[in-house]
Order: structure tokens, then sequence, then C-alpha cells
């Protein structure tokens, strides 16, 4: 069970910028070279990508996730999305790629692709969960697993087609528990606009290895590496810190995690690492929720935004609903769904996607399914005023021919600060149906 959160202004609720700036009377205005004219532009849900379409590498995608698998999408407010992808007849089996705003598809990095500061060293894939995440500024942080050399993994930032190494295995991690320690493997990246990248690392450490969250801080020209938390560490609030969920960094350099812990108050918890303040428990187990009852669980994944919110999914015991997405900022906790409540657009929610997103800014997006459908019904926004909407469901016309289908057995959305949002799903187009990367909001009026 998980969620996606987003809160943000739905597109379908914005206007649609289009006016030149205004002329003061009287004021004598200097001739100034004719500006291009604007791209008309509507909103909408359109195919970024599809199943069989060229990938731009001689062969054509195949799928844009694993089997059993919930992916993990990016956006961001340039009308970015990055995704993962498998391809068919060609040398890279694999790869992240970019689907810019005028529809255009460029690889960011594929199976076989060199590492330019890594001499010897080539991708070999993207390991077992890729999940790029993207900054507004267009940068492209990833996993990647690789082939020759030292290393067998890597965390990767990707700028305007340079690709630079944050971490590799085998390489010296920062000091862990009073030592050395060295890098073995990666999970969770997150990225900021700062350029900044969290990710959860396994190290070994002597004889054992141990997880950790590190921050990579960009510094000038350089990336330089802090330790977040490890696992056998004292947790803040009480206990030691046995396991970690996937970290998220704000552009305020703050760092947001779930975690496992034992021998404490809470048995599980969410902290929050500020960048000039020392970490803390930001919800506990055991703490009430607003629903009725108390936190029994929190999902693996979060969001976190630049006011310092953050947004989660949780099983609850005791009163209320079992299941619910809540955002908290402090003692503030409020509910946005939760199961057996009225969804917008009707029936009330039955089941949700796998965890929340959230924008730097603080939209929120979920999936989620109603008891007036079979499977999962409508991808749901709520804007900074709280109001929650059904912005995607099954049956929608695409701007670009054809409507989506179906939302898939496993879905996910990405949500960008200007609002729009990233998913996949299956569309229908003359009669075919194909797997698709898609986007909600603002698009141009012919696309590709």
């Amino acid at each position: 069970m998980g969620v996606l959160w987003v809160i943000l202004t739905p597109p379908r609720e914005a206007g649609l910028a289009s006016a030149s700036s205004p002329k003061v009377a009287g004021q004598a205005q200097t001739p100034q070279p004719q500006a291009p004219a604007p791209v008309p532009q509507r909103v909408g849900l359109r195919a970024l990508a599809m199943a069989d379409e060229p990938a731009g590498l001689n062969g054509s995608f195949d799928r844009f996730g694993l089997q059993l698998l919930t992916m993990v999408l990016a956006s961001n407010n340039r009308g970015e999305t990055a995704f993962y992808a498998t391809i068919r007849r060609s040398q890279s089996e694999e790869g992240i790629f970019l689907a810019k705003a005028d529809g255009k598809i460029a690889p960011i990095a594929v199976a076989g692709d060199p590492v330019p500061d890594q001499a010897g060293q080539l991708i070999a894939g993207f390991g077992e969960r890729p999940a790029p995440v993207m900054n507004d500024e267009g940068s492209v942080a990833f996993i990647a697993t690789l082939a020759g050399g030292r290393g067998a993994a890597g965390v990767f930032l990707a700028n305007e087609g340079k690709l630079r190494t944050i971490a590799s295995s085998g390489v010296k991690a920062p000091v862990i528990l009073g030592g050395i320690g060295v890098f073995a493997e990666f999970e969770a990246v997150s990225l900021n606009s700062r350029g900044d990248v969290a990710f959860l690392a396994w190290v070994r450490h002597g004889r054992d290895t141990i997880e950790v969250i590190y921050v990579a801080r960009k510094v000038g020209a350089v990336h330089q590496l802090t330790k977040v938390a490890v696992v056998g560490e004292p947790a803040p609030g009480g206990g030691f810190f046995a396991g970690f969920g996937a970290p998220v960094v704000n552009n305020r350099g703050a760092v947001a995690f779930p975690a496992v812990v034992k021998l404490g108050p809470a048995l599980g918890a969410i902290f929050v690492a500020p960048a000039e303040a020392p970490m803390h428990l930001f919800l506990g187990t055991g703490d009430p929720a607003p629903t009725g009852g108390i936190f029994a669980r929190f999902s693996e994944r979060i969001g976190f935004d630049d006011s310092g919110r953050v947004a989660f999914g949780a099983f609850i015991n005791g009163s209320g609903p079992d299941f619910g997405f809540f955002v908290a900022n402090g003692a503030d906790r409020r509910a946005i769904a939760a199961r057996g409540q009225a969804a917008p657009g009707g029936g009330v929610y039955a089941s949700f996607g796998a965890w929340p997103a959230m924008s730097h800014t603080g939209e929120l997006a979920f999936v989620a399914a109603t008891d007036k459908g079979q499977t999962f019904d409508g991808v749901f926004l709520m804007n900074v005023a709280g109001k929650v909407t059904r912005v995607v469901a099954p049956g929608d016309p695409l701007l670009d021919g054809g409507k989506l289908t179906s939302l898939g057995l496993y879905p996910t959305v990405a949500v960008a600060s200007d609002g729009s949002v990233s998913l996949l799903g299956i569309v229908e187009r003359d009669g075919e149906e194909a797997n698709a990367v898609l986007r909600y909001g603002l698009a141009p009026t012919n696309p590709r």
C-alpha cells in the first residue's frame, strides 16, 4: 500500500499565460526585437513515450518498468519527464530517458555508455529498482550498475549531457561508527535544485555491511559527502536505527527519511536532519492520527517540501480508517485521503497507489481506487488551498490521439512545482493498446 501526494493548483484550474508585458501610457518606447510568437498550449493528458515507438538508439521502447515493481518517475516545471525503459532491437537493453517539453525524447544514460570520470567503467544496467530523480534545472540523478574496473555500482548526476560520479562501489565512504568504510551498493537517490544528492548506501565496515544515509552537498564544482544516519547509531527520541526508507533532500538542504527503530519508544518513525541543525524525530508510530487511532507503520517513500512539510502514507491501529495519506508539519497533521472516505468525482477510496509524491513547493498527488471502479481509477491532486480533485481517470482522451484505458497494476505518479503530473499507464490508439509514459498539464497543441 502506498501513496503519492501533491499540493498544487491543478492545471485544469490554472489559466494559460500568453499576455505580453503592459506598456506605460505616454512613455517613450525603445524599439525592441520582436519576440517569437508563443507556442500555443492547452491543458490535458498526452503520451510522451509508448511501447514500440523509436527510442532513438536504433531500437524501440519495450517496457517502462519491471514486473511486479512500482516504478519511480521524475518531473520538473520545465515540462520535462525522466523515466526508465527497456529497449528492443538495440545494443543497449535499458536506459534512462528524458521527455522534453516539445515531446522529443533524449537518452540520459543507457547500458553500454562509458563513465567519463572513471576510466574503463561502463554502465551495465540500472539495478533492481530503477528510479531516476530530477530537479527544476534539468539535472537527473540515478543509480546504475557498472562493468569493468573496480566498481559494481554508482550514484550518478547527469547535467547538460555530462555525467558525474557522486559515489561508487569500492571507494572509501565517510566516517561511520568511528572508522572508515567502503561503498558496496546504493538505493533510493534524491536531488534538490541546489544540486545536493541524498542516497541510501550499504557500506562495508570491517566484516559487516551497514546501511547509511548520505548527502552529497554541492560546493562550487564538487560534491562533499556527509553522513546523515547510520544503522546501529542512536536515534533522536530514543533507541537505535535499524533500517531506512528512501531519503528526500529539499531545496534548503534538509534531509527527511523514514526509519525502523529498535529499543525505542517508537518502532518506526520519520526523521528530519536540517542542513545547519541537529537531526530530530518528526513523527513516530504510536502518535495519534487525525482520523482517529494511532500511526502503526509508515510508507517506504515520503514527500518533503521546502517549507518542511512531510507527506506520507500510514497504516493506523484503533478507531477510524485503517490506512490513509497525511501531511504533517510538526504537531499540525491532516488527513488528505483515507480508506472509506468520499473521493472527488464519486465513490469512496478503497485502495491506493505506491507512495507519496511531493514537489519542492508542496504540490501533492496520489493514485487511488474507489468502490466505483474495479482497478485504480483516478489520479488525484491537492492544491495549496487543500482542495482535492480527480484530474486523470481511465477513459480520458489524450491530446495527441487515443485514450487512457488503465493506470496499470502498480501505478505511480511524479509531480512538478508547476502542477503537472507524470505517470505510467496503458493507452489505446487505433484499436491497439500499449504501455506509455504520460503527462497531465500544459502541453504544446502540436507535440512531436
